[in-house]
């Protein structure tokens, strides 16, 4: 299997979920490239690969991939944050541990 094919895969399905949520979507696209491109800097996403995406206070989301900074994607903080914390979130189990642990 192509380990390209695996990176557009994810990088795609993370686009998707927050594509839906965001009104800039060159920003979507961003945020897509910064994903393949960190990807493609260690060859693959392998077992193991970790992905981190910090939001900052200026509506930008910084993607780093094993630790390794990639880039920042502007003005998709709130709808990268609305994926898991909306109430349509990609894991209401995540979404309601975040409430209990932050909010209680």
């Amino acid at each position: 299997p192509s380990t390209e094919g695996g990176a557009e895969k994810m990088a795609g399905a993370i686009a998707d979920s927050v594509t839906p949520r965001a009104s800039d979507k060159a920003s979507v696209e961003a945020l897509k490239k910064l994903i393949l491109d960190g990807v493609s800097s260690k060859g693959a996403a392998t077992p193991g690969t970790i992905l981190k995406f910090d939001c900052s206070s200026s509506g930008d989301v910084r993607v780093s991939v094993d630790g390794v900074e990639i880039g920042s994607a502007p003005g998709i903080q709130q709808a990268f944050c609305d994926v898991f914390l909306d109430d349509k979130a990609v894991s209401p189990k995540f979404r309601e541990s975040c409430i209990e642990e932050c909010c209680s």
